[in-house]
């Protein structure tokens, strides 16, 4: 049995079964074929297994439990059960088991980026912070296609654990490995920010600022950023211009809320940057 392969349909059910009505029908369909294959040959351990995971997917733990053991009990070497099981553990919130199922198939098949992950997930629910960063370094390394939301994730682990420096350095990891992303360069600006680094941060957000359509929300933070470096002058004409850019907006744009939010925030900046120019004239 090829556990490569139950991996990669649980993935693609995992696909369809994203939460419409369509896809719901198509799950049951599935369940329907299967079962009626399993009436002919209940000892089918990969269609037990298939329906399993589709049990899983549609809710179902108590039939997707039913399976994986009736699987086991004919495969007993099956890792494909184990991984079955230990995603089934996590769905249902049972953490420690989904440890072990996710220990004992990784120890079987080392180099399984969805079991990496899987196991990384749990053990930051476990508070294991250490070894999940680990898992989630071995399966971004072994992945042929690694999510953003990996490198999210243990960057956050990274910034707990290690500090805000060693969350920089995965972020920008993740910069080389998948291309410049505005999320990576906008959660390394927050941690540049943390450890008081204002003039990197302001790098990176030029970065932003060169790709980006919609200005006035990045001029904010940039306004932010150069009032937080002491530098007010710098401040007020960033701010200016990201008032400019809101009030260039089309109505509809510019009256949302957000937008209603953003430029008062701009203009209380602005309003304390004067203030703070007439009590402390130039020389």
């Amino acid at each position: 049995m090829k556990p490569k392969f139950f991996i990669a349909l649980s993935l693609a059910l995992g696909i369809a079964g994203a939460g419409s009505l369509q896809a719901h029908e198509d799950l049951t369909a599935r369940i329907l074929m299967l079962t009626t294959l399993l009436s002919t040959n209940p000892s089918n351990v990969e269609v037990l297994i298939q329906r399993g995971d589709i049990y899983r997917l549609h809710g179902n733990w108590t039939e997707a439990r039913n399976d994986y053991a009736t699987a086991g009990k004919l495969a007993t070497n099956s890792a494909a059960v184990l991984l079955g099981q230990a995603q089934l553990h996590v769905d249902v919130g049972e953490d420690a088991a989904a440890q072990a199922d996710f220990d004992a198939f990784i120890a079987r098949v080392p180099t399984n980026s969805v079991a990496l992950l899987g196991r990384a997930r749990v053990l930051v629910r476990l508070g294991e912070r250490r070894a999940a960063i680990a898992d989630y370094s071995h399966a971004i390394a072994v992945a042929a296609n690694p999510q953003p939301e990996e490198f999210l994730e243990r960057a956050g682990l990274q910034a707990t654990e290690s500090g805000a420096e060693a969350a920089i350095k995965g972020l920008d990891e993740g910069l080389a490995r998948l291309g410049w992303a505005v999320t990576f360069q906008k959660a390394a600006i927050e941690y540049e920010l943390k450890r008081a680094r204002p003039d990197a941060a302001l790098m990176r957000l030029e970065t932003i600022l060169a790709r980006a359509n919609r200005k006035e929300t990045w001029l904010a933070w940039k306004g932010e950023i150069l009032l937080g470096g002491g530098k007010p002058e710098e401040a007020q004409g960033v701010l200016l211009a990201s008032r400019q850019a809101i009030d260039a907006l089309p109505p509809r744009m510019r009256t949302s809320p957000g937008m209603v939010q953003l430029r008062a925030k701009v203009e209380t900046s602005l309003v304390s940057l004067r203030a703070s120019s007439i009590a402390s004239p130039k020389p």
